[in-house]
């Protein structure tokens, strides 16, 4: 659609665009269609689906510019090729299943959740939790061992020594399974209300539990919390659960999307500022207000985050800006004798 058009026109193109794409990544026609070139014929029988509805779902593509067409023969363009690739920053089919998830029934208990202003159920997000996860799950592959605990060489040599590690809000347990595989001299636990049980990592059990619980399983040199303390009920106390939970040398590590809260300067400067508010009213928000939490997300800038860390007396923090799009805090408490 032309730039000209009306912005309301612009992103309703858009908005139909990702859903086809969501659509076609559930249905098995994007791996087709990323499996090669072929016709309409072709592609559906490759995904094991119907003629009709493949040949429209590649107009859609075509349109979209996620395809391109010659003489009835559609091929995926080389940008959207690389964007879902094994090599691209992010997993862009989490996004397209973040999509798939958060379009249906959720939209609808908006409105009602923005006049109560009670949030929505937790149970609402399991589909969002997952892909949320599956976004996240390259960055921290790169970031999370090689940026962000290697900026403190000294507690990286600890885990890789060997010690006890704890992630809060741990979900299915991804992020924590790569802190296992990182260091396995370590002892890595996940808590979460959701956690299930996995068994592929030898040196990590996840628990069915809430930040209150971490203490009855030891002291921690390294406590991680990743783009999730702003989806709790009370991130004071879950920062004071975790502080009370670290070893004397502990460091309690915070992930959060890096939003300054000033509305024009992060609109200019982040291109993901929309995702980020949007996520934060269909999703983090709500998470937070049913949770009986104030609502806090990174839209509003991150000041929340270290006055949990100072009401948990955690004084020392250094604060790493990852190219990421995570403003990682890195938390312990003071030593004696040392002025931070």
């Amino acid at each position: 659609m032309p730039d000209s058009a009306p912005l309301l026109l612009q992103h309703l193109d858009g908005m139909y665009a990702i859903q086809a794409l969501a659509v076609g990544e559930r249905s098995g026609a994007l791996a087709a269609l990323l499996d090669g070139p072929g016709d309409a014929a072709g592609i559906a029988e490759r995904a094991g689906l119907d003629e009709r509805n493949v040949a429209q779902w590649l107009r859609c593509m075509h349109a979209a510019g996620y395809a391109r067409h010659d003489a009835g023969v559609f091929r995926i363009d080389p940008e959207t090729a690389t964007t879902f690739g094994d090599d691209f920053a992010i997993d862009a089919r989490g996004i397209l299943d973040f999509v798939y998830a958060i379009s249906g029934d959720l939209v609808r208990r908006i409105p009602e959740a923005m006049r109560a202003g009670a949030g929505v159920a937790p149970t609402a997000f399991t589909g969002l939790g997952a892909a949320a996860s599956r976004i996240n799950s390259r960055l921290y592959r790169a970031a999370l061992v090689d940026e962000w605990i290697a900026s403190d060489p000294a507690l990286r040599a600890r885990l890789e020594t060997g010690a006890a590690v704890a992630d809060i809000a741990c979900g299915d347990g991804d992020a924590a399974a790569q802190l296992a595989r990182a260091f396995p001299r370590s002892r890595v636990i996940g808590v979460d209300p959701d956690a299930a049980p996995r068994s592929d990592v030898a040196n990590l059990e996840l628990y069915a539990e809430t930040a209150e619980h971490l203490g009855a399983h030891g002291s921690f040199a390294l406590i991680t919390c990743l783009d999730a303390l702003h989806h709790l009920g009370d991130p004071v106390a879950a920062v004071r659960q975790a502080a009370d939970a670290l070893d004397e040398d502990g460091v309690l590590l915070i992930a959060e999307t890096s939003m300054t809260g000033d509305i024009d300067r992060d609109a200019a400067a982040d291109p993901f500022a929309l995702f980020t508010h949007t996520a934060g009213l269909f999703y983090c928000m709500q998470d937070s207000l049913a949770g009986g939490g104030d609502g806090a997300t990174p839209s509003l800038g991150l000041g929340w985050v270290d006055d949990a860390l100072a009401a948990a007396g955690l004084g020392h923090v250094d604060v790493l800006e990852s190219e990421t799009g995570f403003r990682v805090f890195l938390a312990r408490r003071p030593r004696e004798g040392v002025v931070s």
